[in-house]
């Protein structure tokens, strides 16, 4: 009488060579997600490929911004519709002038110190890409309504000081009625 013994199942991975195995490396992005008429301005012309945002806030959409002779761009992020506004003469700086902002917007609406200095390490990188999403878009063009609305009623407030106010707008869909710096203070607290 023979006993089956029973076998485990090879291990197919150890039978691979070495060069089959494959790391992932996952590199600290954020990626703008620009309109046509903002990518034209700063100059990329390069169809590049798609990559996705690794900070808590994901993918921030970007338009420029018209408000009489000042010219601003707004960016709003794709999570809360957490907005900031840049001065359109930082366009050139974008790299560094992008992740002050949020830092600063970050701060504004009470995030923890600890919690802004991690999102900032995210931004290390910054992707310029085409927009993908209508919904975004047409948050973004309710931003922007709203923005010049406000610097038609009070022209001499600084950018930070409307960002700040568009901060506190009440969001419909999907948020219930929300706004971007509630939406972005739970994001952060969910850590």
């Amino acid at each position: 009488m023979s006993r089956s013994v029973p076998r485990s199942p090879p291990d197919l991975a150890s039978d691979l060579p070495d060069v089959a195995r494959v790391v992932y490396a996952v590199d600290l992005m954020v990626a703008l997600r620009c309109t046509q008429q903002l990518l034209l301005r700063l100059k990329q012309f390069d169809d590049v490929p798609s990559v996705r945002s690794t900070t808590r806030l994901g993918d921030w959409y970007g338009n420029l911004l018209r408000m009489g002779k000042r010219h601003a761009l707004l960016f709003i992020s794709e999570r809360s519709r957490l907005p900031i506004l840049i001065p359109v003469r930082e366009a050139n700086r974008l790299r560094s002038a992008f992740p002050d902002a949020v830092c600063q917007m970050l701060a504004a609406v009470g995030v923890s110190a600890e919690a802004i200095e991690r999102e900032r390490l995210q931004m290390s990188q910054i992707a310029l890409d085409r927009t993908k999403s209508r919904s975004l878009l047409g948050s973004l063009n309710d931003f922007s309504m709203l923005a010049r609305m406000h610097f038609i009623t009070s022209r001499n407030d600084p950018l930070e000081r409307i960002a700040r106010d568009l901060a506190e707008t009440p969001l419909i869909l999907p948020f219930d009625g929300e706004h971007p710096s509630m939406v972005t203070r739970r994001l952060f607290d969910a850590e």
